[in-house]
């Protein structure tokens, strides 16, 4: 099944499904990196970092891939596509660049170079979060889906992109823990921490609705727009109340204490 997938991914978006291919084997590498170098750096292996955005920016390119097939504009797509990929790729190479040094990527001014790469980086995210405002723009004028799962593209793609910006809060902050120092104790891998608030929460849920609305629209909801709008409402809500509890400096686990 998964093989049908990837074959009809490929056929949809060659350049995407490649790339999101490509993340995924670097993230399996930095993955077990650890084993032979467990340098640490805010309480973590420092290619943990690498390795959760390897894996997030691969699913990315795959579901992006998938959902502009339904754009019938080949060159359109060709140049969103190859624009989001060097955009996503350059900011991949500069948190492995940073974790070989073992120094942060984010949130990182202690030095010229320092500071250059993490501008280079917003510049990227941000180009890269205006041409999926061009692709949520695009779903608004499409009308040959079924209008459940229109409806879940472009709810996804809003969910997403507010999640996204999101991060502007973290820059402004230049950390992504409320309430005391980055590095406090955190789920393992995901590094979220357990006791003070911490915005990734909310960035982690939102930026997934990306594929959680289309794929629950398209197997439950295909013909529902009105179940389908009433389930992102809820699910922003729920979002939302993670970035309540970030901003009010309670942890994952805070109720527990």
């Amino acid at each position: 099944m998964l093989s049908n997938w990837y074959a009809e991914l490929q056929t949809r978006n060659p350049l995407l499904a490649k790339a999101g291919t490509v993340c995924f084997i670097f993230g399996f590498i930095a993955l077990f990196l650890p084993l032979i170098d467990s340098r640490e750096l805010l309480g973590q292996y420092v290619w943990v970092k690498p390795t959760k955005f390897f894996f997030s920016v691969g699913i990315f390119f795959w579901t992006i891939g998938w959902l502009l097939d339904h754009v019938s504009d080949p060159t359109w797509v060709r140049k969103i596509s190859l624009t989001s990929c060097v955009m996503l790729s350059s900011e991949l190479l500069i948190i492995t660049v940073q974790a070989a040094r073992g120094t942060m990527s984010h949130f990182n001014s202690h030095s010229v170079l320092d500071g250059i790469l993490f501008g280079i980086m917003g510049l990227a995210i941000t180009i890269n979060s205006f041409l999926v405002i061009l692709i949520w723009v695009r779903f608004f004028k499409l009308k040959t889906l079924p209008s459940g799962y229109l409806w879940g593209i472009r709810l996804g793609i809003f969910i997403f992109l507010i999640a996204g910006y999101q991060g502007f809060l973290m820059t402004s902050l230049q950390q992504h823990t409320v309430g005391g120092p980055d590095g406090q104790e955190g789920l393992l891998f995901l590094g979220w921490a357990k006791y003070l608030g911490d915005l990734r929460v909310f960035h982690f849920f939102g930026i997934h609705a990306l594929q959680l609305l289309p794929i629950l629209s398209w197997y439950f909801f295909r013909e529902k727009p009105k179940t389908v709008i009433l389930f992102a409402i809820v699910y922003f809500l729920v979002c939302t109340l993670t970035l309540w509890m970030a901003l009010s400096e309670k942890g994952i686990f805070s109720w527990l204490s």
